[in-house]
């Protein structure tokens, strides 16, 4: 096999990632194999979100793939990571606790990882996220019940372990036959400008980081491309959020194109911050997305994890 147009450009010695990263970019996704062993995932969700493995069960499934770490970021709670540091405990797998906390910004929304966090019980921030997410999830029910669709907050609750959040209402009108599916509850009653929307309060970039910081832990950016801009706004904008204390940038994300990919992986290097990947996966409820896979499902190799987590 010949590999043209390597550019030198795209090593980076700050955040320990080899020159497999050059492979991922230019050799097709199903070689990957060929190269490593081990797989990672820095982007997971749980049932304490709105994944539908329990902690336990995405650590079981991890170690099955003999993958080498894997991070567990639920929406704006922790609530299941002392779960999976109990299950990782007796595992030849690497658990990295994490989070994504939504924060303020227009146009659409902005999701910071933050990964290997250390500390982050009785969080007054996470207090606050939780108090406002159940005043919106309510609005949310009293929009339903108005509409004809008869809904009761105990009834969500048996639908997930932690956190009730959208996918919840929607996982609610499929079965109750609403809707056909969770991406046609999302498209016609639950995103902006539907029926069924409330926007969600959210906390500031700086309270994110801050948060993320005094818990020990690294403030990532999270698969910037959602960002509805073109990416030369994009890249005003990581630099301004990178002034204000983000470390690094999911550079690597399962929605992300490849050759998109290559130019975040770029900047991030010339920037000399953390880079790191992940699927995204959340279960049954995004079934096409895999566990420690990504662009057209390539294995995410294990040189994704920043030396910054294997302390």
């Amino acid at each position: 096999m010949i590999i043209t147009g390597i550019k030198t450009s795209y090593f980076c010695l700050s955040t320990g990632i080899s020159v497999l990263i050059i492979l991922f970019l230019y050799v097709p996704f199903h070689h990957h194999s060929l190269y490593y062993d081990h797989m990672i995932d820095l982007h997971t969700h749980s049932h304490y979100s709105d994944g539908t493995l329990s902690p336990t069960e995405l650590i079981n499934k991890a170690e099955n793939l003999s993958m080498k770490a894997i991070a567990i970021t639920d929406h704006d709670t922790t609530e299941g990571l002392k779960e999976g540091v109990k299950a990782a405990a007796t595992k030849n797998v690497k658990f990295i606790p994490g989070i994504e906390l939504s924060v303020n910004h227009k146009p659409g929304e902005l999701h910071i990882l933050g990964l290997g966090i250390k500390s982050w019980d009785n969080n007054p921030i996470l207090k606050n996220i939780n108090i406002n997410r159940k005043l919106r999830n309510l609005k949310i029910i009293d929009l339903m019940n108005d509409n004809g669709l008869k809904i009761t907050y105990e009834e969500l609750k048996k639908l997930t372990k932690g956190t009730i959040g959208r996918p919840h209402f929607a996982s609610w009108m499929m079965t109750q036959g609403h809707v056909c599916s969770i991406d046609e509850a999302f498209k016609d009653y639950l995103t902006w400008g539907k029926p069924f929307y409330i926007p969600r309060v959210t906390i500031s970039l700086e309270e994110a980081i801050n948060f993320i910081h005094t818990s020990g832990g690294y403030a990532i950016v999270a698969h910037p491309l959602n960002i509805p801009v073109n990416f030369n706004a994009l890249i005003e904008k990581l630099d301004y959020w990178i002034s204000l204390g983000i470390d690094g940038i999911e550079a690597v994300h399962s929605g992300t194109r490849r050759n998109m990919t290559k130019r975040l992986l770029k900047y991030a290097q010339e920037k000399n911050c953390i880079i790191t990947a992940g699927s995204d996966f959340h279960g049954d409820n995004k079934p096409h997305i895999k566990l420690g896979r990504t662009v057209k499902l390539g294995k995410i190799s294990e040189d994704f994890l920043p030396k910054e987590l294997i302390r």
